[in-house]
């Protein structure tokens, strides 16, 4: 009866944390907070494991989509073909990924575009022109992982409950039986 019970016991341990194994991003291109100086023609996330087919990524400056020419789930990576040069601004790439597990995860990164413009010389000017230096907006590099975080501790937290409520009827059940002996 006590390997039994010990049996039960490993496994109401064990089996949840097994469940709760969700496919994370593990890097991109862009990365979060980065402020790209070149035309960026790809964006590639690479996720811990496989994704699904489903998986889909989303280009969005001020609110607005930014077309793609394509997405294209391949293995662990997710990879999208930017469609036209991106002018200076803010953009969020939003993304959702189904993993092998089944589980749909998505997150966003936010970056900042700020290419060097070229001017030509212009013909004297009477006053001497001081170029405005924009500041890059900084961005709360932890919305990714908040999301994320959020997602897994209150399956964590359900997994956790779910088990002490078993080994409470397995310990009741077991003490039960101990007491009709």
């Amino acid at each position: 009866m006590k390997r039994l019970l010990f049996l039960l016991v490993v496994m109401l341990v064990t089996l949840p944390s097994i469940a709760s194994a969700h496919t994370e991003l593990t890097t991109s291109n862009p990365t979060s907070g980065q402020v790209v100086k070149e035309d960026l023609k790809e964006i590639v996330l690479t996720y811990e494991g496989k994704i699904e087919s489903l998986s889909t990524m989303t280009l969005v400056k001020d609110g607005e989509k930014i077309p793609l020419v394509s997405v294209t789930p391949n293995d662990n990576q997710l990879i999208g073909t930017v469609s036209t040069a991106l002018e200076n601004g803010t953009y969020s790439i939003q993304w959702s990924i189904a993993g092998e597990d089944g589980h749909p995860i998505s997150g966003e990164i936010p970056f900042t575009v700020q290419k060097v413009v070229k001017e030509e010389p212009k013909a004297e000017t009477k006053q001497p022109v001081t170029p405005k230096k924009e500041e890059p907006k900084k961005e709360n590099s932890n919305q990714e992982k908040t999301k994320n975080d959020s997602a897994d501790s209150t399956s964590n937290t359900k997994n956790i409950i779910i088990s002490v409520v078993v080994l409470i009827l397995i310990i009741g059940v077991f003490l039960l039986f101990r007491r009709k002996r």
